[in-house]
């Protein structure tokens, strides 16, 4: 399968050689195509005014897909987009701030462990299979409805689930972490979020209550309402239902619903 930007380039050189095809019929009159007429008509295609808008929306074509692929190389934090994609309407409403971002990811690795940079190594694989085979059809929804992206997905959320049994005391520490602006946060053994500028570390964010249960609310909510196939696929995982293996936790999350 050609990549889009391939394909761009073969199409742009078919206009072109159709463009060549018809000046050359045009000139000849049906009579045999010398080579001295040729080379004058390609000559003539050349400095063509008629081209211009063409190469320009050929040139924008080419450059946005390699500005989009430089910034899809920058994100490279495939693991932490997984997790972060049930947050993303929250976020890209300002209802949650992005620069709590690197706060949430530490987050995940102090209660996953070791395994973030596995389910981080493994993201990253599956991201390539995904991309190589739908080139530029592929999407991040595809990635996202992976069984194996879910299944690692749904065994964080039980974990983070799982270390809230003493609650007071695990609510009160991670609000107070989400407050905390450190200058650099760990993602994996060798990737770091530096602190945006401007933003002394001595000054705490601003993270209520009430974000605490917007957030947890929005990030549990791939486990609310779930198909019945995946339903049953959590089930063939975990060995229970979803509302069972999380049950304590969202109870205490349900005094306080997103739209309260």
């Amino acid at each position: 399968m050609l990549s889009r930007e391939t394909r761009i380039i073969r199409k742009s050189t078919n206009v072109v050689l159709d463009a060549l095809l018809h000046s050359a019929e045009a000139a000849c009159g049906g009579q045999p195509l010398s080579l001295d007429l040729l080379r004058a008509i390609v000559a003539q295609l050349k400095d063509a005014p008629e081209f211009e808008d063409f190469y320009a929306r050929t040139y924008n074509e080419i450059r946005a897909i390699f500005e989009a692929f430089s910034i899809e190389q920058k994100r490279q934090n495939v693991f932490g987009r997984l997790i972060i994609h049930p947050l993303s309407v929250m976020l890209d409403q300002g209802i949650l701030s992005r620069q709590i971002l690197p706060n949430i990811f530490s987050f995940i690795h102090l209660v996953i462990g070791d395994e973030a940079e596995v389910y981080a190594s493994r993201c990253q694989d599956i991201v390539k299979i995904l991309r190589d085979e739908f080139q530029e059809d592929f999407t991040w929804e595809t990635f996202y409805h992976t069984e194996e992206a879910k299944r690692m997905l749904w065994s964080t959320l039980v974990r983070i689930a799982t270390s809230f049994k003493r609650w007071d005391l695990r609510k009160d520490w991670f609000m107070k972490l989400m407050q905390y602006t450190p200058s650099t946060v760990s993602l994996s053994t060798n990737a770091f979020v530096v602190r945006e500028r401007g933003v002394s570390p001595d000054e705490p964010r601003a993270f209520s209550e009430r974000e605490f249960y917007l957030f947890f609310h929005a990030l549990f909510s791939p486990l609310v309402g779930m198909p019945p196939e995946d339903e049953a696929l959590f089930q063939k995982i975990f060995g229970m239902s979803s509302a069972k293996m999380t049950g304590p936790f969202m109870t205490r999350l349900a005094p306080y619903k997103p739209a309260d």
